[in-house]
């Protein structure tokens, strides 16, 4: 999984693998065998093909099977969320969940005992019987799927992939294999804090309590009663160390941690991600210092398969937290079984091995998170430090897209661009020492924009300054991002404070902003009468955003300009405007607001 981040380099093999559907071969009778064109990378004659894997060489899937009432799930998550529905905020536990909409038990027995028929062993099933983790060896996964898997060397690197797309039983449900390559297996940026900008030094470095001022946070309602969770890889020690470090400097309760790992992941040695996450668990917390617990749901890596255990992990946790945040993305699925006319980089035998416009998870991603939302989880995503386009190569040059090549379609982050996501974008703020605002504008490099691909969900119809068609239907207005945003500096003199490695130092980008909206959401749920609290956060966030009586007691719409430049602000293709826009959102919280209008408390 690559982590978009701004580093003045260019973007090593992007996971691009083109998802376009299942293929069947004609025939009139239902035929035996189908293949799953997604899952294949494109681009791999342009790399150096080493011949055939060792049968040996250990390999992890991640194997999705369709659930058999998407339609019911949506229709109950927008009750749930309906005031007017005599189901409103009544959220389905896990349990009810499955009893519900798992898959039958038949089935997922007949996908388990073809998945190991050559000897891959699973690892985990989640609860609703529709993810199944494995591992095997390449001779397993070759024999099974019909495909052969080799080594491929590309730009200095090296990797497995498989030379055809897989090959699956007709009728058994399964609907995406995640895994068969080895390309989604990046690592944390080399730059998410600010270079030699010592707490203290820089011009617009924020603390705790001048984010608790500035978004208008009640002393009365600080997380107490909510958990949150971070999801991230690799070593947890040291960012707790760093967590108690920031919580003395500040004054804050220690919140308690928990760390928990998907089944059977045993390597946590990486370290890379260090400092990401330490600005994950000190946002997060230090906007909501009175919660409950931390949960640290950590991978062994950051590969998809491994991100989408983590995923079902936490959704699956029967007393897990019921926000979360996750500081990382992709380029967003592009569906080709509708291809664009005009586009140069789909199929496009010449695009560099592994480069090109998305991933093979977004199914597997929203099913999973369509089920959290309906047990009124909310995760809160990064949507990018790469302006209004998913990279395929950094440039150094301003135009659109800030400083990022374009592609042939602006393409967002996944899983910001999910509509089960709230994508969080980034603003540059400045305050006056006091804790009150100086001047907050979007930043130029935050991600956001249409997805092009997902048709606005139910909560987002209607927004004003929503406008973009979907590519694959033109008539259909498609889901944008940002939803809201929050504090994200300019990742070179403003910030947030934090302590990494010990030491003082800055944390920015929208990997900021992500767990500050985890944080205050935490607030926010901390106050609702309803015992399950409010849900999927979008819902409520778009309601009282829609509104003209409650949108300036909820948020901060963010300026348009600069008003120390006067230079206009955007993030490329789209700029900010009054109200959402494609940069900021509905804009920056005001807490006690939002408390107000949403859990009827404290107006």
């Amino acid at each position: 999984m690559q982590w978009w981040r701004r580093t003045g380099r260019t973007a090593a093999m992007a996971a691009a693998v083109l998802v376009a559907g299942l293929t069947l071969p004609a025939a009139h009778a239902a035929p035996a065998r189908l293949t799953v064109t997604q899952n294949l990378l494109p681009g791999l004659a342009n790399a150096t093909d080493l011949g055939a894997a060792a049968a040996g060489t250990p390999m992890t899937l991640l194997v999705s099977v369709a659930r058999p009432n998407p339609a019911g799930e949506q229709a109950l998550l927008d009750a749930e969320h309906d005031p007017a529905s005599p189901q409103f905020g009544r959220f389905l536990s896990v349990d009810d969940f499955v009893a519900r909409f798992g898959v039958p038990q038949s089935r997922a027995d007949a996908v388990a005992a073809w998945l190991t028929g050559t000897g891959l062993r699973v690892d985990s099933v989640s609860a609703a019987r529709d993810q199944i983790a494995l591992h095997g060896t390449a001779g397993q996964v070759s024999a099974l799927f019909g495909t052969a898997i080799h080594r491929f060397s590309y730009s200095g690197g090296e990797f497995l992939a498989n030379t055809s797309a897989p090959v699956l039983p007709y009728g058994l449900g399964i609907s995406n294999v995640i895994g068969l390559n080895t390309v989604q297996h990046l690592s944390p940026p080399a730059r998410t804090h600010q270079d030699g900008c010592a707490g203290g030094t820089c011009v617009g470095v924020t603390t705790p309590a001048d984010l608790w001022g500035v978004y208008q946070q009640p002393a009365a309602y600080q997380g107490k009663g909510q958990s949150i969770a971070i999801f991230g890889a690799g070593r947890s020690d040291g960012v707790i160390t760093d967590l108690r470090a920031f919580e003395k400097k500040f004054g804050l309760p220690q919140v308690p941690v928990t760390v928990k790992h998907p089944a059977n992941d045993t390597n946590f040695t990486d370290d890379s991600g260090h400092v990401e996450w330490n600005i994950d668990t000190q946002a997060s917390t230090g906007m909501a210092p009175r919660a409950d617990n931390l949960t640290l749901y950590f991978g062994q890596d950051l590969s998809d398969s491994d991100v989408t255990k983590v995923f079902s992990q936490w959704t699956d946790d029967r007393t897990g937290p019921k926000q979360a945040s996750a500081s990382y993305g992709e380029c967003e699925t592009v569906p080709v079984v509708s291809p664009i006319a005009g586009q140069p980089l789909l199929n496009n035998p010449s695009l560099p091995a592994g480069q090109g416009l998305g991933n093979n998870s977004d199914y597997t991603w929203t099913q999973i998170l369509r089920q959290a939302a309906i047990e009124g989880k909310t995760l809160f995503s990064s949507t990018g430090d790469t302006g209004s386009s998913c990279p395929i190569a950094y440039a150094q040059l301003i135009g659109a897209g800030n400083g990022v090549l374009n592609q042939g379609v602006p393409v967002t982050n996944s899983p910001a661009s999910l509509p089960y996501v709230v994508g969080v974008g980034g603003t540059v703020l400045y305050t006056d020492g006091k804790g009150h605002r100086s001047r907050e504008y979007g930043w130029a490099y935050s991600g956001g924009g249409s997805t092009l691909f997902h048709p606005a969900p139910s909560y987002q119809r209607g927004t004003p300054g929503l406008s973009v068609d979907c590519v694959t239907d033109p008539l259909t207005v498609c889901r944008g991002i940002a939803d809201v945003s929050a504090q994200s500096g300019d990742v070179v003199s403003n910030g947030y404070a934090i302590v990494s490695n010990g030491a003082a130092s800055v944390g920015g980008g929208t990997s900021l902003s992500s767990p500050l909206w985890a944080g205050m959401w935490a607030r926010v749920q901390g106050a609702s009468r309803n015992a399950g609290g409010n849900g999927f956060a979008n819902y409520a966030l778009y309601r009282v955003g829609k509104d003209a009586v409650s949108y300036p007691r909820d948020f901060f719409d963010v300026s348009s300009t600069d008003t120390a430049t006067g230079l206009p602000a955007g993030n490329g293709l789209y700029p900010t405007l009054p109200g959402w826009d494609y940069v900021t959102g509905w804009g920056a919280p005001r807490v006690t607001g939002l408390i107000c209008d949403i859990d009827h408390v404290g107006c």
